[in-house]
């Protein structure tokens, strides 16, 4: 590789030794040679800093590095004035639900060194950081006002910790010229001389947000010593899984040949640092120069709007299992992807990306391979190449010949280019190429805009004072987890439409239905819990709605964001959330960073105590939801970086080394998300797990995007089996197992996605799992934990590209005679990957099981009780009568 005219100083440099994934940096690599295990939050700490004093807003001098607390300053940002009625109710006493970083001692003024005040806004409280693993009693949100805050060594996000800073005018974290750590903000701590081990499980890294922010790494030293330890500058250490996020973040790093304090010109700085987790969601980021924009591993991860700006390399790739990229924006960077490394486990490497909807612009090394593999599942859409210095789109790094390219100079838009297992026939035993596909995903126009997948960001309402927003806690609601708020609630919403609402942070107990009105705007803080408790929600056989989203028939606008839908005991006919209003325009009802848990957490009474794994019986009392959400045929929405969870462990017990084994639960919930709607309707970044009958279901569905979905099957199945403890037939096509004998015992599972009878469905990226057989996963290692994830059935318009599963024999179950897709045909490395699933692109609306009007499943039964699949392929297919 050599300098090109046009292109920012300097070549890309690998990556450092240490910024690796968790299987590969255990043996000598890992970062825990430095002295630090956790946040300096005085000049008293190991790395005594010089810090200042100053005045605080009263004209008071104070040495804010001590335990002095200053007055807040004024703000016109609503969050900033309201946040602070919010609370954690099952916290200790005097537990500080909201911190503003300036009442700590924070000056904001680029001079000063701000990092011990902004640690203990943090920290304050003894809150859950090492040892404690989880937590979902000691949540914080900490707000930073606008200004530059100076920092020598890392802010430590501890465990449910929101990051805000003010939209208005994003505040700067800047590092200083003699910083000390692995990254300006660090959501995961490696504890020193301990083998690789750190404060949390990646894995299980939920409940974290950052937002509005600059990060300035443009004065710090491209070699950082600490201890024994050498660091790279670098922005954010993100180390996360589900119901978690960056938005709206410019990061700044040196440009080489301005490097500061430094024997070399070339530039080290990465932008963020995700080793390893199971995320999640990122949007609204700029990266602009440095080394490297973004260093990303993860099981799966939804990117969008990304924009790297003169990176050496924008984006290097440590692993995935599954990772989708769109509307990414590179601009006169030398590679956009570098996916020659490999990481995860078994040597995965980059198991599968989509990038769609994207511009490289001046790119000359844009998609990088490694020879002789193994290769990602790769899926290029919509994505268009140009610039003077464009030439190899994807490539073998090293190599001057190209799977794809560009003449330089000229540009070219890349539609349905992919690279993997492909299967596209009805009767297509698949094969493993690269080049166009054909036919490619015709997404319908109401899917789209501007060409390309429509999409929004979360809304902020960052215009608004205090004075424009209607606070429910102002009007009599109470939110410590007592009594019932239903009343209260539907009266404020009644009489508060096209006004924001805002639910301070803690629990409202809710006992009936809350009736959201269309035109409704809703917000929480720190995801604040909407709780269905009582007789009410109790009968399985008679399900209620705890939060219902408009009436049947309705359509306008609704916009939900950082809430939680949750659960408290034995409620098991609650559907968390019925959705019905229809959108009158693109977006115009949408639900951002909202999720569902049930089980698992303080007051449930859902918790180990309560409904420990092992049960020999179904226990009435952890039966405890009939469906988590409900998106009705009339309906149409956008859905963004939501998270449905039925706990599989406990989130406030300590756990042994790095499993959750020793805590974890029996709770049962019916099914997962049941989507019926029309559309358009978008899901981005959205998870569903460990629900007994399936995950995501779409019936009679038209016009869907499922972009990054991910699912897990209930550990503790298949004992009891799908087909208990629920009344299968409560809701439209619940399965029935008629494929199932008693000689299978890991048949009657839980369905990740059933898509029966419906049109115009594009997955991008799906990540289906199986991790475990009642609990054992001695069936991971020949791929048996459960037989099929994927079930269709009168279906056309399915178009899914990216499916990668883990723990199941078929990958992809059609009825109707097409034929399944096995993982040991489609196995690489630790997943599957298959890169194009398309036999039901232009066809399959007459092949399947399903019979209109008559049983779910598409069964119907024979005077003998036998079960006959309608084939028109191939023949008919009778099983024996069923065996439950």
């Amino acid at each position: 590789m050599v300098e090109l005219q046009g292109m920012p100083p300097g070549l890309p440099s690998p990556p450092p030794s240490y910024m690796v994934d968790n299987q590969g940096n255990t043996f000598g690599a890992a970062p825990d040679k430095g002295v630090l295990n956790g946040p300096v939050t005085s000049i008293f700490n190991d790395l005594n800093r010089t810090i200042s004093n100053v005045t605080d807003a009263a004209g008071k001098t104070l040495d804010h590095t001590l335990n002095s607390v200053l007055n807040r300053r004024a703000s016109g940002y609503w969050l900033a004035e309201m946040g602070d009625q919010g609370q954690m109710p099952y916290a200790p006493s005097g537990y500080k639900f909201f911190r503003d970083v300036t009442e700590y001692g924070a000056v904001g003024d680029g001079i000063t060194d701000d990092t011990a005040a902004m640690n203990r806004a943090v920290s304050d409280g003894d809150r859950c950081g090492e040892g404690c693993g989880s937590t979902s009693v000691l949540g914080a949100l900490v707000y930073f006002p606008p200004g530059t805050y100076l920092v020598t060594t890392p802010i430590i996000q501890y465990y449910y910790t929101q990051f805000v800073g003010n939209p208005q005018d994003p505040p700067t974290i800047k590092g200083s010229t003699n910083f000390s750590g692995i990254a300006l903000i660090d959501t995961d701590v490696y504890i020193p001389k301990a083998n690789g081990d750190e404060w949390y499980i990646n894995q299980n890294q939920f409940y974290r947000q950052i937002r509005n922010f600059i990060i300035d790494l443009t004065q710090m030293p491209n070699d950082i010593v600490q201890g024994d330890q050498t660091y790279v500058p670098c922005g954010i250490h993100w180390q996360v899984a589900q119901a978690t996020s960056l938005q709206n973040i410019v990061f700044n790093m040196p440009v080489s040949g301005q490097v500061v304090n430094s024997g070399s010109n070339s530039t080290k700085a990465v932008g963020i640092f995700q080793e390893n987790g199971s995320g999640g969601f990122v949007s609204d980021l700029t990266f602009n120069y440095g080394n490297i924009g973004y260093r990303a591993g993860s099981q799966q991860m939804t990117a969008r709007n990304l924009v790297f700006n003169s990176c050496l390399t924008a984006v290097s790739s440590i692993w995935n299992w599954g990772w989708v990229w769109q509307s990414i924006t590179v601009n006169n960077c030398y590679q956009a992807f570098d996916c020659s490394n490999f990481g995860g486990i078994d040597g995965q490497g980059t198991g599968s990306m989509s990038i769609i909807d994207s511009h490289f612009n001046s790119v000359p090394y844009a998609i990088a391979l490694t020879a002789g593999g193994p290769y990602p599942a790769l899926y290029l859409d919509n994505l268009l190449v140009d610039g003077p210095n464009s030439h190899q789109i994807v490539f073998y790094s090293g190599h001057a010949d190209s799977l794809l390219e560009v003449t330089q100079g000229d540009s070219l838009t890349v539609n349905g280019w992919a690279m993997g297992h492909r299967f596209q026939d009805i009767n297509d035993e698949g094969n493993n190429t690269h080049g166009y596909i054909s036919p490619n995903p015709k997404r319908p126009s109401s899917l789209n805009s501007n060409n390309n997948l429509f999409a929004v960001s979360r809304p902020q309402y960052a215009s608004l004072g205090s004075g424009d927003v209607v606070n429910v806690l102002s009007k009599g609601v109470k939110n410590d987890g007592t009594g019932d708020q239903t009343s209260l609630i539907n009266s404020i919403l009644s009489s508060s439409v096209g006004s924001l609402v805002f639910f301070p942070a803690g629990v409202y107990i809710v006992k009936g239905t809350v009736e959201v009105p269309v035109g409704s705007k809703i917000v929480g803080s720190a995801w604040s819990q909407i709780m269905a408790s009582g007789s009410y929600f109790e009968d399985e056989t008679d399900p209620k709605v705890m939060f219902r989203v408009g009436k049947p028939g309705d359509s306008g606008t609704v916009e939900l964001s950082d809430l939680m839908f949750t659960v408290q005991g034995a409620t098991a006919g609650a559907i968390l959330v019925e959705w019905n209003v229809k959108a009158t325009s693109q977006g115009s009802a949408g639900m951002w960073d909202c999720h569902f848990r049930v089980g698992g957490a303080a007051k449930s009474r859902l918790q180990f105590k309560d409904c420990p794994k092992g049960a020999s019986d179904v226990d009435p009392k952890c039966i405890a939801a009939s469906l988590l959400m409900h998106v009705t045929k009339q309906s149409s929405g956008y859905f963004e970086n939501i998270w449905g969870w039925t706990a599989d462990h406990d989130l406030d017990l300590p756990v042994e080394g790095n499993t959750t084994t020793s805590t974890q639960l029996n709770v049962y919930a019916g099914r997962g998300f049941l989507i019926e709607s029309q559309g358009p309707s978008w899901f981005y970044g959205s998870s569903v797990e460990h629900n007994v009958l399936y995950q995501y279901q779409l019936v009679g569905a038209k016009d869907i995007y499922l972009g990054c979905m991910q699912t897990e099957t209930p550990y503790f199945q298949p004992n009891p089996p799908a087909t208990k403890p629920f009344t299968i037939g409560k809701f439209t096509e619940d399965p029935t197992y008629p494929m199932c004998d008693s000689s299978q015992d890991n048949c009657e599972e839980a369905y990740a996605l059933r898509i029966l009878n419906s049109t115009d469905i594009f997955v991008y990226g799906a990540g289906l799992y199986s991790f475990f057989f009642d609990f054992t996963q001695g069936c991971l290692t020949t791929e048996s934990c459960q037989q099929r994830l994927v079930e269709t059935s009168y279906s056309q318009g399915v178009w899914v590209l990216n499916l990668f599963t883990k723990g199941a024999i078929e990958v992809a179950s059609p009825l109707g005679g097409i034929l399944p897709v096995y993982s040991n045909d489609t196995q690489e490395q630790y997943t599957t990957e298959v890169s194009v699933w398309t036999p039901l692109g232009d066809t399959g609306a007459d092949i399947g099981g399903y019979v209109p009007g008559n049983s779910s499943d598409g069964v119907t039964t024979d005077g003998n009780n036998t079960y006959v699949f309608i084939d028109p392929i191939k023949s008919t297919w009778v099983y024996p009568k069923l065996i439950l």
